[in-house]
């Protein structure tokens, strides 16, 4: 057997159900890769070592009378830290909160926890989850590059090993980015899936947590922890398929790439990954959908202003403790007249229907692009404006490109299909509500093919 630390979560699930590794033997190696690689990439806010070893303690003691705690018994798991694990700090990467414990668990932590998970920490997000700043965690693959945001210590500890999966937050791409940045799989699941609360909401209209793993099967398995008894019922067992199933079709919107102006590097890898697709009984066709552009403005219409909401009793006496950018974007929120807010929610009603409408009629289960225009640039060249032009080295790009799956509440998931000058890039699926299991039924198949997931980046 390979080291623990190096495990997936599914296969991990396998060796511990079989007793043929403990609860305690896996989260002492992954916190010994965390030791081991923190000093490199700073993916980490708090680790709660004695705690981790407390509860896998009791998941193995547990193991040993029969009883397995659940789905995610024994897995150690990273928490960015917009979000409230009891007892840790919960600060949101911000020096407005210095010092903030949580006093209970998010709701997508008490779900985690009753099926067995281990907590092992929060990881390091940008401020507020706004994407502002830079925050000192470093991109494996290169640390002068972007490493993803915002849940950037979440992409960052699952690509080196120190957690096998981990929570982010995703209301404009912020759990898919940095998947796609770091080689992983990340997932926005449908609206309403997924307890929202316990958060630093940006806004609670667009906020969804999500997973980031190794792999689609990682990702189903850490999905069904985290969803409740109350939306499990719309979850199916979600076996992986080893085969595409019949009939599969997707749709691309190649002039939208060009309008996000996807860089030819990460088009060819994209083309490529398509062909994979068809060869393994994947139809693709050509669709065109011009109203996609409508989902950026219309996105930050509605998470500025709802951000003034969640922020206004903080920011009257702590502003100065914000960082410039951030106060920024919520200062625009504060700015966008209420009218245009209410025809932002027109908006995202319309391009609802209209997407519904156009994969009905073209039969196909999602609609697949890159998921950022270019591989990972180099930070110190980027535009972190939310409202910026568009380009390879601007985060308004990767929001345009994303934010269509925030708005409408449809699923999206972003997996590694190859690399582009050594950087790794991301495929985009968005798909109907409710058909994650769709989704991560053609990304597993599709991983069975290639050899694009689970590659450790080796650090320098």
């Amino acid at each position: 057997m390979t080291e623990a630390w190096e495990l997936g979560i599914a296969e991990a699930s396998g060796f511990l159900r079989r007793g043929e590794l403990s609860a305690a033997e896996l989260v002492e190696s992954v916190i010994g890769r965390l030791e081991a690689t923190e000093d490199a990439v700073h993916a980490w806010a708090y680790v709660d070592r004695d705690g981790a070893r407390n509860a896998a303690r009791s998941a193995d003691n547990s193991a040993a009378r029969g009883g397995f705690l659940g789905l995610l018994h024994g897995i150690p798991l990273g928490v960015k830290d917009v979000i409230d694990v009891r007892g840790m700090p919960a600060e949101g990467g911000s020096s407005a909160l210095k010092g903030r414990v949580a006093s209970d668990d998010a709701g997508v932590v008490r779900h985690l926890r009753r099926n067995g998970a281990v907590i092992l920490g929060k990881t390091v997000t940008h401020e507020f989850a706004f994407g502002q700043g830079t925050p000192p965690s470093k991109n494996p693959w290169g640390a002068e590059r972007y490493a993803g945001g915002s849940s950037i210590g979440s992409g960052v500890a699952v690509a080196v090993g120190s957690a096998p999966g981990a929570l982010g937050t995703d209301t404009g791409g912020s759990v898919r980015n940095p998947a796609s940045v770091n080689g992983l799989v990340g997932l926005k699941a449908t609206a309403g899936l997924v307890d929202g609360s316990g958060v630093l909401n940006v806004s609670h209209t667009l906020d969804h947590i999500g997973p980031i793993a190794r792999s689609a099967a990682d990702c189903a398995a850490m999905l069904r922890g985290m969803v409740g008894p109350e939306n499990a019922a719309r979850l199916p067992e979600m076996v992986l398929p080893q085969a595409m199933p019949a009939l599969t079709r997707v749709a691309v919107d190649r002039g939208a790439w060009a309008e996000w102006e996807v860089t030819p590097e990460v088009d060819a890898v994209l083309e490529q990954a398509l062909v994979v697709l068809q060869g393994l009984g994947v139809e693709v066709v050509e669709v065109s959908l011009p109203e996609l552009k409508m989902a950026l403005p219309a996105s930050l219409a509605i998470s500025l202003s709802e951000s003034v909401e969640h922020h206004r009793e903080l920011l009257a006496g702590s502003a100065d403790k914000y960082l410039r950018g951030t106060r920024i974007m919520i200062e625009t929120g504060a700015l966008v007249p209420r009218e245009d807010v209410q025809f932002a929610h027109q908006v995202r009603s319309y391009l609802r229907a209209s997407l519904r409408t156009a994969m009905d009629n073209a039969g196909v289960q999602a609609l697949v692009s890159p998921t950022l225009p270019s591989i990972a640039p180099i930070e110190a060249d980027m535009s972190h404006s939310l409202t910026g032009s568009t380009g390879k080295d601007s985060l308004s790009s990767a929001l345009m490109m994303l934010s269509p799956a925030n708005l409408t509440g449809m699923p999206g998931l972003s997996i590694p299909c190859g690399f582009a000058g050594g950087q790794p890039v991301g495929m985009h699926f968005l798909g109907r509500e409710f058909a994650e299991a769709d989704l991560l039924g053609i990304a597993h198949v599709y991983e069975k093919h290639t050899s694009w997931h689970a590659r450790v980046p080796v650090l320098h």
